[in-house]
């Protein structure tokens, strides 16, 4: 893969269409989640063309499932190959996690038990998935989950280690799910990034969250945290990190609010050395 830094990425949203078109000052590239699109009508298509005349894109899957114990859907894997193969990304990724148990739709992002066992699954998922999109590089995100299963034979940070060495991926490592992960689940995060193979990172996501009563809950419909920028600040001074992309899904502010925080993100990476 290409080590050349993107920089700073916002997650594309339709209806931001025309005010992304005109950052190209304030925006690097975009992150495409490939589900939206891969039936699309031709129209809806198009528009990811144009964004993608203006910006380098990368793809993000929702549903590979890749901790299920039954290989990656076929039909489901087949287009999103082709729409890897339609828009060009640097590269594509999805999370470490399952949406499927069998021909059962979860319809969210469900944690693993770390285990043996769980590790070969989804290292076998991988290498159907890198087999099937040959030539461009594929990630795996660390997901937010809200309590341990008492099944674990490892710590999260060792299973995490143990797919992206066992199948050779990168790290798509969201700085976001770490902290609400310690938080909730009582650990150190930085304790955390330095046992994981920092290495490995090739995009990072910063997103905001919610605190209740008794959790922190990653909602994507916040303003980016102060430990999360700490956390990014760490990471691009300790990895190969190529792009930083804001995750902003829900209660949308003015796009000055996203230039803002797309502004931070730059900053931290010039400082690490980490910008274009």
């Amino acid at each position: 893969m290409s080590d050349r830094v993107l920089g700073v990425g916002l997650g594309y949203k339709s209806e931001l269409h025309e005010e992304i078109l005109g950052s190209a000052a304030d925006l690097d590239f975009l992150e495409v989640i490939s589900d939206q699109f891969v039936n699309a009508l031709p129209d809806r298509l198009e528009r990811i063309r144009r964004a993608g005349s203006v910006y380098p894109l990368v793809s993000h899957s929702l549903a590979m499932s890749v901790g299920t114990a039954q290989p990656v859907d076929p039909d489901y894997l087949a287009r999103t190959a082709a729409f890897v193969q339609e828009i060009d990304p640097r590269w594509f990724s999805d999370h470490l996690c399952m949406t499927k148990v069998e021909e059962v739709d979860l319809y969210t992002l469900t944690p693993l038990w770390f285990t043996e066992e769980v590790v070969d699954t989804v290292v076998a998922n991988v290498r159907r998935i890198r087999e099937t999109v040959p030539g461009r590089p594929f990630l795996l995100e660390n997901i937010s989950y809200y309590l341990a299963f008492p099944q674990s034979t490892m710590s999260e940070s060792q299973f995490l280690t143990q797919v992206l060495e066992q199948a050779d991926c990168g790290l798509l490592l969201d700085v976001n799910n770490v902290f609400v992960n310690s938080r909730n689940l009582d650990f150190d995060p930085y304790e955390f990034l330095r046992s994981i193979p920092l290495e490995r990172v090739v995009q990072v996501h910063i997103a905001g969250f919610r605190e209740t009563s008794d959790l922190l809950v990653d909602t994507h419909d916040s303003p980016v945290g102060e430990e999360v920028w700490q956390l990014l600040d760490y990471v691009c001074r300790h990895s190969p990190v190529l792009g930083v992309s804001l995750e902003r899904d829900a209660n949308l502010p003015e796009f000055s609010a996203l230039r803002e925080e797309l502004g931070h993100a730059r900053q931290i990476m010039r400082r690490a050395g980490r910008c274009p």
